[in-house]
Order: C-alpha cells, then structure tokens, then sequence
C-alpha cells in the first residue's frame, strides 16, 4: 500500500532525532521542557528514557522501511507507547496544570501514534486477504 512508506519516514523523522538530541543534548531537553538531571544518575536516566527510547523507536521504523515484516512489529509498538504515554500525559494535564504549546503539541502526536497505528493493525489482515501489496 502507497501510504506505508511516507507513514514510517515521517515516523523516522519524529521519533530518531528527538532521541539523539535528548541522548547526546540534555541541555536542550531543559530548555524545551525543563526536565534536568539533579546528578549525574539523574542525566543518564533522561538520557536513557527520553533519548534511548525514542531512538530505538526511530530506529525500529528505519528498520521497517527496509523489512516489510516488521511493519506490524511497529505498529504495535506505536499502538503500547503511544496510547501510554498520551494517557499519561493527559493524566498529567489534569492533575499538573501542564497546559503548554509543547504539551499539547506532543500529546497530539502521541494520541496520533497510537491511534493510527490501531487502524493500521485493523486493516492490514483485510488488505493481506485482499491480495494486495501491502507495501
């Protein structure tokens, strides 16, 4: 299907340099967000929970657009995350008063990761019996 591509570059694009910025440019993330390390473990953990997941999830849709099977390995990876962390984040909202541009611009993005990775696990097994391309 012509949409798979163009949906896993634009995930690519999303998802791997906002882990290499938050991996290799913690600064960044406390300007942006204003989450800091208070120590050194502090940094290595938003190293590792903003910087290696979001990477690993750039690099898992890199990995898609060259091995077709593992599209659905994606989805559903999409699907978890994405529908966690836009729960969480609104819980957050509610609760914190976090109301900001980057707020609601990243927990549309979550909501949009999680939702359309649902109708794309909906719809492929109906586009794999259809004997289409599904790539």
């Amino acid at each position: 299907m012509k949409y798979i591509k163009p949906y896993l570059i634009f995930t690519v694009l999303v998802w791997l340099p906002w882990g290499l910025i938050c991996i290799f440019s913690t600064d960044t993330i406390a300007e942006i967000i204003g989450v800091q390390g208070l120590n050194p473990s502090g940094i290595t953990d938003i190293r590792v929970m903003y910087g290696g997941v979001q990477l690993g999830v750039g690099v898992m849709a890199a990995y898609a657009l060259y091995n077709r099977s593992f599209f659905r390995n994606l989805l559903y990876t999409l699907a978890f995350l994405g529908s966690c962390m836009a729960l969480s984040r609104s819980y957050g909202l509610a609760v914190d008063g976090s109301s900001s541009l980057y707020t609601w611009g990243v927990i549309a993005y979550e909501y949009f990761a999680a939702i359309s990775a649902i109708i794309w696990l909906l719809v492929l097994p109906r586009l794999r019996t259809q004997g289409g391309d599904v790539y």
